[in-house]
């Protein structure tokens, strides 16, 4: 199995992610290195990422969003394109990811 590719190109990623704070910015950095490293099933039996499919959440073009949790206080949002995940947002809290 291979390990996952990062997209980090999405301009909301981008947006959100040059307004965390330093400690959120370590968070982030550490899990996108550990996400790197994992293989797809990897990424989903882990614990700690806590990923899951958000219930009726599809982009414009039907693909399905998850989140996954980056630290105590933000998730993000991502889609799986084949070996490759694309992050699209940063999240402030648990709720704001679903919406």
């Amino acid at each position: 199995m291979s390990a996952i590719k990062l997209d980090l190109n999405n301009a909301q990623f981008q947006k959100d992610f040059l307004n965390l704070e330093k400690i959120e910015l370590f968070a982030l950095a550490k899990t996108l290195k550990k996400i790197s490293q994992l293989s797809w099933q990897e990424l989903y039996a882990d614990r700690g990422l806590k990923w899951e499919a958000i219930g009726g959440r599809h982009t414009k073009s039907g693909e399905r969003v998850y989140s996954f949790r980056f630290s105590q206080k933000y998730r993000a949002t991502a889609i799986r394109d084949e070996e490759t995940m694309k992050i699209l947002t940063l999240n402030v809290d648990h709720d704001s990811a679903y919406l």
